[in-house]
């Protein structure tokens, strides 16, 4: 699955069949659950073998200021590359919620960086990808109060805030050692269920 380096730093890893495991090896498919803020399930399709980190904000390394963290990163070995995938699932995003969640993107992205120096792996900044994985946006809808205000007082009736511009782009800003734009993707669940599949990009 990995080359025989990483192979044995895998070893070091609490991992195995347990549901409870905090680290999971798939080739084919893994499934993101969210229990607390709102039932989610997402399961993403794999085309390569990786390595899935659960509960990182109960289980980051405590040394870094921002102790905020993403739900979910994954270790993607692609060819000869490594590439970052960076989960975050929310049941609602909201303009207030946006800076929080790019706040656990960093704090995800600190934690990526010791686990791979951990793995003997190294990673990119062009090769890390984010995801928000929702059931209601509230950061695009119309009817959004703050977006309402926005336009008020900038008197331009089809305005977007800084956050809603971000928000329907395909990148994010995160404050990391310097500020750095990533890939970031939006996944949908179904709003009723918080069920949804997605293909990793």
């Amino acid at each position: 699955m990995f080359e025989e380096k990483v192979q044995k730093r895998l070893q070091l890893l609490d991992s195995g069949a347990d549901s409870n495991k905090l680290v999971e090896f798939a080739e084919r498919e893994i499934n993101l659950l969210e229990v607390e803020e709102g039932q989610a399930d997402l399961t993403v399709l794999l085309s390569s073998p990786c390595i899935l980190f659960k509960k990182l904000e109960d289980n980051g390394l405590p040394y870094f200021k921002n102790r905020k963290c993403a739900d979910y990163v994954l270790f993607e070995k692609k060819d000869d590359n490594w590439f970052v995938h960076i989960f975050e699932l929310k049941r609602t995003v909201k303009s207030k919620s946006w800076g929080h969640i790019k706040f656990q993107f960093s704090g995800a992205l600190q934690n990526a960086y010791a686990l791979a120096g951990a793995l003997g792996i190294e990673i990119h900044m062009d090769k890390v990808k984010t995801y928000t994985v929702y059931r209601n946006d509230k950061l695009r809808d119309a009817s959004n109060p703050a977006k309402i205000r926005y336009q008020i007082q900038t008197k331009q009736g089809n305005a977007e805030s800084p956050e809603q511009r971000e928000w329907n782009s395909n990148t994010v800003e995160i404050d990391f050692i310097e500020k750095v734009r990533l890939e970031h993707r939006k996944v949908q669940l179904n709003i009723e269920t918080g069920v949804g599949r997605c293909q990793l990009a």
